[in-house]
């Protein structure tokens, strides 16, 4: 059982770096005939299609399919990993304990990705950037729905300062220190 389980961990640990390997490759529009590229495409793009099919996103330039794959192949690894590591203990693997710590671990890793796109939606909004940019498209198309809740929320708002991104950077540090760690 512990070695179906390991095998399981380096299994997801490879399609992990080839989601990666995609992910990266997308960006700099490589050769379509080449055959790395190709095998790549044809071990990832079924997975990739499913989260499209199965998820909602925003509709942007920018495709957040593989960091969806990324974060759930991350819950499925760690908890194989703690399921593991509590039978190689000798201990009785409590599958709840081991989702609730896999689920605060993913969740905290999701709540730092969101909190550096909404510093980076910050920093964009102190210059002026292209709207039509696929990259500005997706931060905004991303924090742009919280951000706007924010706002209305606010009793007075003062004019050119914009306090709901730093609102909203402490309601993640909020959740962060005590959902997330009351979880673990």
């Amino acid at each position: 059982m512990i070695g179906l389980l390991t095998l399981i961990h380096y299994l997801l640990i490879i399609y992990i770096w080839l989601i990666v390997a995609r992910a990266l490759l997308s960006w700099v529009n490589p050769d379509p005939y080449n055959q790395l590229v190709r095998w790549l495409c044809r071990l990832t793009d079924p997975f990739l299609f499913w989260i499209r099919r199965t998820i909602h996103m925003p509709r942007s330039g920018l495709d957040f399919s593989p960091i969806i794959a990324l974060l759930l192949l991350t819950f499925i690894d760690i908890f194989v990993l703690k399921t593991t590591h509590d039978l190689s203990m000798g201990t009785d693997v409590a599958v709840v304990k081991n989702f609730i710590f896999t689920f605060a671990t993913v969740l905290q890793s999701i709540l730092d990705i969101y909190l550096v796109i909404v510093i980076i939606a910050a920093v964009i909004s102190w210059v002026n950037p292209d709207p039509y940019n696929p990259i500005v498209r997706g931060i905004y198309a991303v924090t742009e729905p919280v951000l706007s809740r924010i706002r209305r929320g606010l009793p007075i708002p003062l004019p050119g300062i914009d306090f709901s991104p730093l609102i909203l950077i402490g309601i993640i540090f909020a959740i962060k220190s005590f959902v997330v760690k009351t979880l673990l």
